[in-house]
C-alpha cells in the first residue's frame, strides 16, 4: 500500500502542474464568460448584470445573422469543393512518381507557412492591378477583370479559393495516410471478383477511407466556423459585410465597440453551435465507417 500511495504521489507531481494551468487558463476563463454573458461590460468598469438580455439581443441582431449565413456558406462551400479535391490529390500522390515526394512537399506548404504572409501574396494577386487581371487582360478576357476582394459579388468566393488552396496540402496528407493504410489483399481480391477501377474505388477505397475523411470533415468543419484571420487581413470583413465572419464579428463587437458582455454571451452561442455541428458530423460520419 505505501508503494502505491507513493507512486500515486509522484505520478501526481507531475500532473499537477499542468493540471493548474489548463484549470487556470481554459476552465477558468470558460466560466467565467458564463457570467459575463450576462452582464453589460465594457471591460474595464463593473459588469452589471442584465440577465438574458444579450442573448435576445443576438437573435435580432442584423449583422449577427449575416456573419452566420456568411459562415454557413462558407463552411458548405469549403466541405463541398475540400472532400473531392483533397481525395483526388491523395490518389494522384499516392502514384508512382518520381517526383512525388517533391510534390507532395510543395503541396503542403502552404500549411506551414504564415496565414500573415499568404493573406498579403494572395491580396496582391486578386487585387485589381493584380497578376489574375493582368493575365485576363493579355487573354482578352476584359468582362472578368474585377476587384476580387473588392466586389461583394466575389469577394466571399475568392475566400473559399484562398482557403481550399491553403489546406489542400495538409487534407491531401491525411487522405494519403488512409490510402496506404488499405491493405493491398482488398485490392487483389476485388480483382479475383472482377471489380477494377471505379468499382474498386467506390466499393473499397472510399469505405475504407471513411476514417480519413471523417478528420478532414471534422477539421474543415472546426476551422470554417472559426475563421478568422484571412478575412481581417485580406477584407476586413467587407465589402458591405459580404465576408463577415461570425469569429471576426465577435471579435469586432468586443474590442472595437467595447461590449464585452454581448460579445461573450454570443461567444457562448457560437460554442454551442460548433458542438452541436461537431456531434452531427461525427455521428454521420461514423455510420459511414467500416473496417477491414
Amino acid at each position: 500500500m505505501r508503494i502505491q500511495h507513493k507512486d500515486f504521489l509522484v505520478s501526481l507531481a507531475f500532473v499537477l502542474p499542468a493540471l493548474v494551468l489548463f484549470i487556470l487558463f481554459v476552465h477558468f476563463p470558460f466560466f467565467s464568460s458564463l457570467y459575463y454573458s450576462f452582464t453589460q461590460w465594457d471591460g474595464i468598469t463593473s459588469p452589471n448584470f442584465i440577465g438574458f438580455d444579450n442573448y435576445k439581443r443576438i437573435f435580432t441582431e442584423e449583422s449577427l445573422i449575416q456573419a452566420t449565413k456568411n459562415t454557413a456558406y462558407f463552411l458548405v462551400a469549403t466541405l463541398l469543393i475540400g472532400n473531392p479535391l483533397f481525395i483526388g490529390l491523395a490518389l494522384a500522390l499516392n502514384r508512382p512518381l518520381r517526383t512525388r515526394g517533391l510534390l507532395r512537399t510543395v503541396y503542403y506548404l502552404p500549411q506551414i507557412m504564415s496565414i500573415v504572409v499568404m493573406s498579403m501574396i494572395w491580396g496582391a494577386i486578386l487585387q485589381y492591378d493584380g497578376i489574375v487581371n493582368a493575365l485576363l487582360h493579355g487573354l482578352g478576357l476584359d468582362g472578368w477583370v474585377r476587384d476580387w476582394f473588392g466586389s461583394r459579388r466575389t469577394a466571399m468566393n475568392a475566400m473559399i479559393l484562398f482557403n481550399t488552396w491553403q489546406s489542400a496540402g495538409f487534407g491531401a496528407i491525411i487522405v494519403l495516410a488512409g490510402l496506404q493504410a488499405i491493405p493491398r489483399d482488398a485490392y487483389e481480391a476485388a480483382r479475383i471478383e472482377g471489380a477494377a477501377g471505379w468499382k474498386s474505388f467506390r466499393y473499397i477505397t472510399l469505405p475504407l477511407l471513411a476514417p480519413s475523411i471523417t478528420i478532414i470533415n471534422f477539421l474543415l468543419l472546426i476551422g470554417g466556423l472559426k475563421y478568422f484571420e484571412a478575412p481581417l487581413i485580406l477584407t476586413n470583413g467587407g465589402p458591405g459585410g459580404s465576408t463577415m465572419t461570425i469569429s471576426l464579428l465577435i471579435y469586432r463587437i468586443a474590442f472595437k465597440y467595447q461590449t464585452l458582455g454581448y460579445a461573450t454571451a454570443a461567444g457562448v452561442l457560437f460554442f454551442v453551435v460548433i458542438a452541436i455541428c461537431t456531434l452531427a458530423l461525427l455521428h454521420f460520419s461514423r455510420k459511414k465507417e467500416v473496417e477491414y
